[in-house]
């Protein structure tokens, strides 16, 4: 097996914790890492914009979603965040698929810490986000909350929001 693609076995096993898909059905972490670990990553390295890089993303979100026994999207969504953001920022598989170059795309991981910390900050700026449960997640209301995280994570941190998982993660 290729160099980089032992490495993205790797990510894939690092991205999807025992706790990454508690409660999504039986073999979720197994069906989500062999999923991640066999994804052509090379779809994501000639991404010009957000839109291409939320098509790509939706396409994929699609085909997880399918594999997963809840059928929840979004388990699926959380899973391919989590990997994302951990293969972009891999030096190994960043380097190979230019994945530096969708750092500003790419999306929070929305789970209850994202979810809950979101709700709260958009309630002190009288926006009305409602979280319920990851399995609840539909594309909709996670569009919502990313629209809301990508003004937030620039007012609040000036970075992407992305890296908002960093702030709100067991705060």
């Amino acid at each position: 097996m290729p160099l980089i693609k032992l490495m993205q076995k790797r990510v894939a096993n690092l991205s999807i914790g025992s706790s990454t898909l508690r409660g999504q059905g039986k073999n979720a972490k197994r069906i989500a890492i062999g999923f991640l670990k066999n994804m052509d990553l090379g779809g994501f390295s000639n991404i010009n914009n957000e839109r291409e890089f939320t098509d790509r993303l939706n396409y994929h979100t699609k085909l997880l979603k399918e594999q997963l026994p809840n059928r929840s999207w979004g388990a699926a969504r959380k899973a391919l965040n989590i990997f994302m953001f951990q293969a972009a920022h891999d030096i190994y598989l960043s380097e190979a698929y230019r994945l530096k170059d969708i750092i500003s795309f790419l999306e929070v991981p929305l789970d209850n810490f994202n979810g809950k910390g979101l709700v709260k900050e958009a309630r002190q700026r009288n926006l009305k986000l409602h979280w319920r449960s990851i399995k609840d997640l539909n594309k909709d209301d996670s569009d919502r909350f990313q629209r809301f995280a990508k003004q937030y994570a620039k007012d609040k941190y000036n970075c992407e929001r992305c890296y908002l998982d960093l702030y709100f993660w067991r705060e």
